[in-house]
């Protein structure tokens, strides 16, 4: 089956209505003169991978608990792996601002001020951060048919049919980040140019390439170098569900 790649960019003005709720200020910060952590050093974030592109941490939060106000010094990708309300503030803001993300939400942010994340669940938060050491892996680009220089789409829609083959895109200029999900049988293409992919599975994968067999578990990072000529067959007999980064 062809695969069809969808541009997502053009629904910057719908992202806010339904995935992303705002919860008005809820309550005022702490009152504490915070020092900030690096990412490396926070005890709730936990390196998973790193290289000269990228680094990817899982993050954990038990019910109740909270972050310090942890330094995000490059721009960065979180995909939320259940639903979750989670409460956050940036270093000099005076208040909390709760958000509402569903399961696979995939949302983008620029670096800057250091944030704090704070559960107020009875459940347990978890995502998974990537850290574009590209400056300019940015949703900020022109937009010829404007005219000018736009900031465009930061988060993904869900898909419109999980029981579908999909692969939805957001451009990110040197990057793309592709939420891609394969029917049994199923092939994803090779990329169109030489780029390393890091693929994230959003379920657990079996999929078969040129031969070789490569198994992960949800949530289970896997490193494509540059040069990838096969490809990606999805060998289970269950839809396989996973986030691709493609990496200039």
């Amino acid at each position: 089956m062809k695969m069809q790649i969808k541009a997502a960019g053009f629904l910057v003005k719908k992202l806010f209505v339904g995935l992303l709720v705002a919860v008005a200020l809820v309550s005022q910060a702490p009152a504490q003169s915070e020092t900030t952590t690096a990412m490396e050093d926070e005890s709730h974030h936990h390196l998973l991978l790193e290289n000269e592109k990228v680094r990817l941490f899982a993050v954990d939060l038990r019910a109740h608990d909270s972050t310090p106000l942890t330094r995000h010094d490059h721009n960065y990708l979180v995909i939320t792996l259940a639903d979750s309300e989670i409460a956050s503030w940036a270093e000099g803001q005076a208040g909390v601002i709760t958000y509402r993300y569903d399961q696979n939400d995939i949302r983008f942010f620029f670096g800057g001020p250091a944030r704090a994340l704070r559960n107020d669940t009875p459940n347990a938060y978890h995502n998974l951060t990537i850290e574009f050491l590209n400056p300019k892996v940015t949703t900020f680009g022109y937009e010829p048919k404007a005219g000018k220089w736009e900031y465009g789409n930061s988060a993904m829609l869900p898909p419109t049919d999980l029981q579908k083959m999909f692969a939805d895109t957001m451009d990110l200029s040197e990057a793309k980040v592709r939420d891609v999900q394969l029917l049994p049988d199923d092939a994803y293409p090779e990329p169109d140019k030489d780029v390393d992919e890091l693929l994230i599975p959003l379920t657990d994968i079996e999929l078969k390439k040129a031969g070789e067999r490569i198994r992960k578990d949800r949530a289970e990072p896997l490193w494509i170098p540059a040069g990838r000529k096969a490809k990606l067959v999805n060998d289970a007999t269950v839809p396989a569900r996973m986030v691709v980064l493609e990496l200039k």
